[in-house]
This record gives C-alpha cells, sequence and structure tokens, in this order.
C-alpha cells in the first residue's frame, strides 16, 4: 500500500502541467456580476490575461467583462526589493554596481582591463570551473587567448536587463541572449560554415567587493532552453552545435532523459491510467 501510494504521488508530480491543461470543462469565475455562470472551454485559444491557468483561460472570454486581477502585493512571498537592497547596506548603489558591470563586460569581459579583477577573482559556468570556479590567472589566459569575434566576426551577446541582486551584497544579475554569424576565420580551426546561431536567454551575474572590483563571473545558465537555435545550449556550447560542430562531450550537447527518467515517467503514466479505469 505505502509503494502505490508512493508511485501515485511521483505520477501526480511528474504529470501536474498535464493535469493542468485537462483540468475541468469549464472555470467558475469570482465576479458578481458572472456569479454561478461556468465559461465552457471548447478548443478555441482565447488571450491569456494572467492569472492561474484555470482561471486565466475563462477570463479571457468575457470579451469586455474581464475579471479584476489584484495581487496581494503586501503578502511575505512577495519581496520588498527597495527595502532587501537598502538592509544589505553595500557601499556601491545598484547604479554603480550597474556601470561597473557594464564596463567589465565592455572590456572584453575583464580580459582587456585585468586591473578590473580582484586577485580572489574566480568565473563559473554551469559545467566550467569546477566547484569553486576557475581562479582568475587561469580565466584571464584562457578567455583572453580565445578569440570568438574572430570567427563570428557580428557576434552580439546583447546584454540586457541589469539589476542588483536584493539578497547577495555587491551582486548584478543580468541577462544574454547571443547571436552571431559563423563567417570569420572558422570555429576552433575549421572552415567557416555560414551558419548563424540565436542562444536562448541565459542568466548571467557579476559579484563586486566594496571597492568595485570584480570577485565573481558566472554565464551560461539557460532560462528558457525552447528558444533559439542551439539545440537549449547556453555559453560556447551553444553556438558550436548550431553550426554543426558540436563538442565532444554529453555536456555539450542538447539535454536527453536519461532511461530512468523515461523509466519513471512511465510508471506515473500507467499508475494515472490504472486511476482512470477504476473512476
Amino acid at each position: 500500500e505505502k509503494s502505490r501510494r508512493t508511485a501515485e504521488g511521483m505520477a501526480l508530480f511528474l504529470l501536474s502541467p498535464v493535469c493542468s491543461a485537462l483540468s475541468d470543462s469549464g472555470v467558475r469565475l469570482p465576479s458578481s456580476s458572472l456569479e454561478g455562470k461556468v465559461m465552457p472551454t471548447g478548443s478555441q485559444v482565447w488571450p491569456a490575461i494572467g492569472g492561474t491557468a484555470g482561471f486565466h483561460r475563462g477570463a479571457g472570454r468575457l470579451g469586455k467583462k474581464r475579471a479584476r486581477l489584484v495581487p496581494a502585493a503586501s503578502d511575505s512571498m512577495f519581496l520588498d526589493e527597495a527595502a532587501a537592497l537598502k538592509a544589505l547596506d553595500f557601499p556601491l548603489s545598484e547604479a554603480e554596481l550597474i556601470s561597473a558591470a557594464k564596463a567589465f563586460l565592455f572590456y572584453g569581459q575583464g580580459t582587456e582591463k585585468p586591473e578590473l579583477l580582484a586577485p580572489e577573482y574566480v568565473f563559473m559556468g554551469p559545467y566550467v570551473g569546477g566547484a569553486d570556479g576557475l581562479p582568475r590567472d587561469e580565466y584571464l589566459k584562457a578567455v583572453g587567448g580565445f578569440d570568438l569575434k574572430a570567427a563570428f566576426p557580428d557576434l552580439n551577446p546583447r546584454f540586457h536587463h541589469f539589476r542588483a541582486d536584493p539578497l547577495d551584497a555587491g551582486r548584478v544579475w543580468f541577462t544574454s541572449q547571443a547571436s552571431g554569424t559563423d563567417s570569420g576565420s572558422g570555429f576552433l580551426g575549421g572552415k567557416p560554415t555560414g551558419k548563424a546561431f540565436s542562444t536562448p536567454p541565459q542568466a548571467c551575474s557579476l559579484k563586486f567587493d566594496a571597492s568595485g572590483l570584480a570577485i565573481k563571473y558566472t554565464i551560461g545558465h539557460v532560462m528558457e532552453r525552447s528558444l533559439g537555435n542551439t539545440g537549449g545550449l547556453g555559453g560556447i556550447f551553444g553556438p558550436a552545435y548550431a553550426i554543426g560542430r558540436p563538442l565532444p562531450f554529453p555536456e555539450a550537447r542538447p539535454w536527453r532523459p536519461s532511461k530512468r527518467y523515461r523509466l519513471l515517467q512511465a510508471v506515473g503514466q500507467f499508475v494515472t491510467f490504472l486511476n482512470e479505469r477504476k473512476k
């Protein structure tokens, strides 16, 4: 009995997105003017105006009578970012931190001006740098000697959405959604393919000490793997895959579910099937 309940719980966890999509055939709206009315879902696609999955499907069908969604902004689940930043009491303001981050990125991600990097500086990607990150000197040697712009002359990292972290003093978060064309000297010594790449949005960050020197740089954490043409890959792995020259190890290939994960999904689907038969 315990094993059966565990399997059923796991099935619900794995299939929760499906359950949301296949919910009731109608949605009851919390509106006094529509009390007691249920709007049929049918097969037509309706515009979403926010709210939970079931709620916004119904709200989008009301035409001019849209439900008013007023979030409980005072709830503790919504962080008061301004107050949190103030409580950190970091000597550099958000504007100063963002300016320092943009200067670092402009000067070859620090390689053209090593004085922007603190002695304890480390670089870290999803698979690069190990548990503690790549130390300063190794970073300057590795990144400084790798001219990606020569292979992709129109390379543009498209850095945007800079903001200070309200929970980690001195850290600036930003997003990169890079693009470029393999029309230069050739990627990793190969002949130019003429193929273009566009990566998914990637979360990046720079952390600074109180004097404004960079102490940590993180990149390549994909935020939405279905965007772009890199197979959901970020960093240097993405462009390599997009131009048809993926690097020869699993981490540089698009994600594939393991055999164990596929088996677990199958078990969940089977348990759901049995439950449906009981109804």
